[in-house]
This record gives C-alpha cells, structure tokens and sequence, in this order.
C-alpha cells in the first residue's frame, strides 16, 4: 500500500510541478535526528483516516501568505489525509497539511480527511523528533 501511495503521490506532485518528494519532507530535532515524511507513512499506515474539523484544527494552523503558499494552496489535493499528533485524545499539531486544511477552509468545507496519530504510539526514535 506504501508504495502504491508513494507512487501517487510523487505523481501528482509531478504533474503539479512541485519538484519535493516524500523523502525531501522531513522533520528534525535540536539533536540532528530525522525523519521524513515516508517514514511516518510507514509507521502510521494502520492509523484510520477520518473527518478532522476546520474547528479542532485552526488553533495550530500556519499562517501562509507567501506567494509559493497561495499557489501550494490553490494546487493542495484534498483527497489525500492530513496528519496530525494527538495527545491525552486533543490535537497538540499538524504534522503535514497545512496547506490542505487552508484550501478546506477557502472552499467553505467544514471538515478535512486526516489521521489523529498518538504521540505515545510512535517508535521512540521518531517520537523524541516531534517531542
């Protein structure tokens, strides 16, 4: 399924003439240790998508106002999940979908597709990157 997800992704990405893959995504910590937006699709795969609220998700939303931000918006496909990292059940961040949620929230949706991922269920290495 990963690679079936991987492969679309890159092709969308192609054909939307963004030139990042999903190993170019990547988050790192104080301490060098990384990890990129593939491997937490690996890790989070048995995670269920399910309709976030624009509500629940505005509090931890990045301003975007740059202009590679409104063209990412306008070009975002919203059929792919959000991810985001829960604790004690309530969202803490976004991880990946920034410019997702926006362009849900310029076209008047409500709720988004993501994925709520408990913090404390992640591997340790990957964990102390978003700790």
């Amino acid at each position: 399924m990963v690679n079936n997800l991987t492969e679309e992704l890159l092709r969308i990405k192609r054909l939307m003439g963004i030139n990042e893959g999903l190993h170019d995504t990547y988050w790192e910590n104080s301490a060098g240790d990384k990890i990129t937006l593939i491997d937490l699709l690996k890790v989070t795969k048995y995670i269920p998508v399910e309709e976030i609220s624009i509500d629940e998700l505005e509090p931890h939303l990045l301003e975007l106002d740059d202009v590679d931000d409104v063209d990412r918006i306008g070009k975002s496909d919203l059929q792919y999940p959000i991810l985001t990292l829960v604790s004690d059940g309530k969202i803490t961040s976004i991880i990946d979908g920034h410019h997702r949620i926006r362009k849900a929230i310029n076209g008047g949706l409500e709720t988004i597709k993501g994925k709520k991922i408990p913090i404390t269920t992640l591997p340790k290495a990957i964990r102390t990157i978003f700790e």
